[in-house]
């Protein structure tokens, strides 16, 4: 079973939306396995910090359906801000510190495009003044 992982952009008060009508949401970048886990160890990367539990807590739950088969969580304002700061020597640092983890465990070519993209999502959010998601669904 592989968990679907959208990651858009949207205003605070109509990010649930995304639940139920994804179109509307055009920003956004489609993956696969990456949820609140993955991207707070991306996050402790980021920061130069140890991983902990608690890093989870960040990443807002704004959305719970069906046991949490379906969840929107917020990304943390410091990480949207953090991620938009990425130089691409930098972008190329964390993403292999990122694969390197038991939690990606893959090839840095391999995310490195997903990185790139949060980072192009996360200027496209804080140029417009909205802010970034993550939807999973089992």
């Amino acid at each position: 079973m592989s968990v679907l992982s959208d990651i858009y952009i949207s205003r605070d008060n109509e990010a649930g939306k995304y639940d139920t009508a994804a179109a509307p949401f055009t920003e956004r970048a489609q993956y696969k396995g990456i949820t609140p886990l993955e991207l707070s160890t991306l996050w402790t990367i980021m920061r130069g910090v140890e991983w902990d539990v608690a890093a989870m807590d960040d990443f807002g739950c704004l959305l719970q359906i069906d046991g949490g088969e379906r969840l929107i969580h917020s990304f943390p304002a410091a990480m949207l801000a953090a991620l938009g700061e990425l130089t691409p020597d930098r972008i190329r640092d964390v993403t292999v510190k990122w694969a390197a983890t038991d939690e990606l465990a893959c090839s840095p070519a391999d995310i490195q495009p997903v990185v790139e993209e949060m980072v192009r999502l996360a200027r496209s959010a804080t140029t417009s003044g909205r802010s970034l998601y993550l939807w999973n669904c089992v």
